[in-house]
């Protein structure tokens, strides 16, 4: 079994993009089909297949299947309450001191 550190590397490096970003701001409410992913995010479906494959792999999303289709959700209710303690004044804060170690 990997150890606590190594899963909380992965966890953070599957949240470090983007899409994955929007794929859960997407899924978190409710269980979405990859079909409606790629209509919410008008990109092509092995992209959306590719980045649902990091999360899955990170433990933040489960899928099952409906027939032929995939259901994605977040694993957890908690995952989405994490991503948003990211709120606009800590990321301003956060901002602020990466300008300043630039200088």
């Amino acid at each position: 079994m990997q150890n606590e550190k190594s899963i909380k590397v992965k966890f953070f490096k599957a949240l470090a993009d983007p899409i994955r970003l929007k794929i859960i701001d997407f899924i978190a409410d409710s269980e979405k089909c990859v079909c409606e992913i790629v209509e919410q995010l008008d990109i092509i479906q092995p992209l959306v297949s590719r980045h649902l494959r990091i999360l899955r792999e990170s433990g933040i999303v489960t899928y099952r299947r409906n027939g032929t289709k995939k259901m994605y959700k977040l694993s957890h209710k908690k995952i989405k309450e994490i991503i948003d303690l990211l709120d606009y004044n800590l990321l301003e804060d956060l901002s602020q001191k990466i300008l300043q170690e630039a200088l």
